[in-house]
């Protein structure tokens, strides 16, 4: 009976620290967005994530609380063209990292209900393939640091 208990109790702990959420290895860093002008309906956020787990992790959509819309979107080269294409979903590999950039993956904000304002914050829900959801809080930068590093190109 005692070697009954001590295999139970294991077997709960495995299954315990198996299951961590998905926010408990899976870091959002450095979120950010451009302020918006009055009247403009479309932003991007940047944001780095780090898959700290032993699995790949996906993501299914993401939501927030400015927008009517929030996808993922890549540039990709068409002939001369760059265009952005939206991405269904986004793996991110086990132990890697991704970086949502300026020029690369970024999140497309449609229907923008609030002016961006430099110094503001507001929040992006990003939802996983196991419905788990990670609430992220973006920080507004002014547009004269997005100039800057257009300078520097």
């Amino acid at each position: 009976m005692k070697n009954f208990k001590y295999l139970l109790s294991l077997l709960i702990c495995f299954f315990v620290l198996s299951n961590d959420p998905i926010s408990a290895k899976v870091v959002f860093h450095g979120g950010y967005a451009f302020e918006t002008f009055k009247g403009q309906k479309v932003a991007a956020a940047y944001v780095s994530i780090f898959n700290q787990s032993d699995n790949d992790v996906v993501i299914e959509k993401i939501t927030s609380n400015i927008s009517d819309v929030a996808e993922i979107h890549d540039t990709v080269l068409e002939g001369e063209i760059m265009r952005m294409k939206k991405v269904e979903s986004l793996n991110i590999p086990a132990r890697s990292e991704f970086y949502f950039q300026p020029g690369s993956t970024h999140i497309m904000l449609m229907g923008l209900n609030q002016e961006l304002k430099d110094g503001k914050t507001f929040n992006l829900n990003f939802v996983f393939k196991n419905q788990e959801k990670v609430n992220v809080k973006i920080m507004v930068l002014n547009n004269k640091l997005r100039e800057n590093l257009l300078d520097r190109k």
